[in-house]
């Protein structure tokens, strides 16, 4: 199986460009349901070997929104 190598900066920019999309005009308003002192985890479970694509633009991301993440 081929990889592509995708530059961190492609990755940034398509992040922020996907956050300014989604976030105008309103903001988030789905977060705005959670309270702010809240602790979520989240586990991802497979019953089978997988590839998971993304990682990267999910790990910036979540960095961009909240600085206190631990990922």
């Amino acid at each position: 199986m081929s990889q592509i190598k995708l530059s961190e900066n492609f990755i940034k920019n398509n992040v922020k460009l996907a956050l300014n999309e989604d976030l105008y005009p309103s903001g988030d308003i789905t977060s705005d349901l959670i309270k702010n002192n809240k602790i979520i985890e989240a586990k991802l479970i497979s019953n089978q070997n997988a590839v998971i694509g993304g990682l990267l633009f999910v790990k910036y991301t979540f960095s961009l929104i909240d600085k206190k993440l631990n990922l």
